[in-house]
């Protein structure tokens, strides 16, 4: 048995943790808890740890700072960090460190905590020539190589993905951040990138299963069994819970993503078929900014006597109000209310040209309930007043 030491500030969250997981079954005794990183540094002095799992934030002492000082004492101890979602700004520096993975607090479950157990021990439990050539950084890049027909080792074997999960196949699916990723080697976007990562690999792992890796910081890949571990199969069902994911991570990171997914493959070695086949099918167009500020553009077109706002068009057209934003400026040299004041403006010179219609009536129409306000904007915008304009 290896012995774990629980650290986190909120009592319930240690009560329902305790209770939650058999640990003896994933080869791990509850040795002793912590509310605080400094009671957590008293407890290593007297007892012999092996693993901790602890809050990345508390009160004085957090967790990343525990966990720094806990190597230096001892080396071999396996982290597991506990965050919510405002803390991935943390992940860079809790992997540098050698965390062995992190649990979202909102989500986790039993079945997740458990496979995180099992990686803990797992890494214990190797050799030091085995800990050694098994980096994240060499088995993502052995992925990699599983992707490529000039690099795929001739009789390729992965153990995760000949497990009975995969008996009837797998898919491949490729993600991309909208304004295609990673520019330059912006050690800010790099965290961002592999935030993004994390999130998915959480989603995807505890829907489906399977493996999650990246191709430098360009792409998201995951390779997964072609059955979901509910039993659901094809291709319109996982279609249906890409769009879900790609809509969580909206929310969570307010990062806009697309992708494409391959056709069922069954061997190993079709792995770089079902790759290409995958970025054949991407919908490139979608990914330029100009595409976003089109149907932007378009949305306004067909709603502008309406009650428009950045909200709901970013949200007809699914991205964050923010990215909307950034890419309208960017593209077209002109914020997004500049650009909707300037059409109503357009169309009430249109109506004052070739209708009769009264001032105030045009202004109502174009959404502006105070026809002093729209008579303001409108000689701001123009030069004149709506009555000089339709007496020129």
């Amino acid at each position: 048995m290896w012995n774990l030491l629980v650290v986190e500030d909120e009592s319930i969250v240690r009560v329902g943790l305790r209770y939650m997981v058999k640990w003896d079954e994933c080869g791990v005794f509850w040795k002793a808890e912590a509310s605080n990183g400094e009671e957590a540094l008293k407890i290593l002095e007297t007892e012999q740890i092996h693993i901790i799992m602890t809050d990345i934030r508390m009160p004085g002492m957090d967790g990343l700072a525990l966990a720094k000082e806990a190597k230096k004492r001892l080396p071999g101890v396996q982290i597991i960090f506990l965050s919510s979602y405002d803390t991935f700004s943390y992940v860079k520096e809790a992997f540098r460190m050698g965390a062995i993975d992190y649990l979202h607090k909102p989500t986790m479950d039993e079945e997740e905590i458990a496979a995180t157990l099992r990686k803990a021990v797992a890494s214990l439990e190797q050799t030091p020539e085995e800990k050694q050539s098994f980096t994240e950084e060499k088995k993502n890049e052995f992925l990699l190589s599983l992707l490529d027909e000039y690099t795929i080792p001739e009789h390729p074997r992965l153990a995760e993905l000949e497990t009975d999960d995969y008996r009837k196949g797998y898919w491949l699916t490729v993600f991309r951040k909208r304004d295609d990723g990673l520019q330059g080697n912006d050690e800010t976007e790099q965290l961002r990138f592999r935030s993004i990562q994390y999130l998915i690999a959480e989603f995807v792992l505890k829907e489906w299963g399977g493996i999650v890796f990246h191709r430098n910081y360009r792409e998201i890949i995951w390779i997964s069994p072609s059955e979901s571990k509910s039993g659901t199969t094809g291709k319109t069902e996982k279609i249906k819970f890409l769009d879900g994911l790609r809509q969580k991570v909206l929310e969570l990171m307010n990062a806009a993503l697309i992708y494409s997914t391959s056709s069922e493959y069954r061997q190993l070695k079709q792995l770089p078929a079902a790759y290409m086949e995958a970025l054949l099918q991407f919908p490139i167009h979608e990914q330029c900014d100009n595409y976003i500020v089109r149907k932007a553009k378009d949305y306004v077109d067909h709603h502008l006597l309406e009650d428009i706002s950045l909200a709901k068009v970013a949200n007809a057209i699914h991205v964050s109000q923010s990215y909307l934003s950034r890419v309208f400026l960017k593209e077209i040299g002109e914020n997004f209310s500049d650009y909707l004041i300037r059409n109503k403006i357009e169309y009430a010179q249109r109506l004052l040209r070739e209708t009769n219609k009264k001032i105030y009536e045009i202004a109502d129409e174009i959404g502006y309930t105070n026809p002093h306000y729209f008579s303001k904007l409108f000689k701001e915008r123009t030069g004149v007043t709506p009555l000089e304009y339709r007496n020129q």
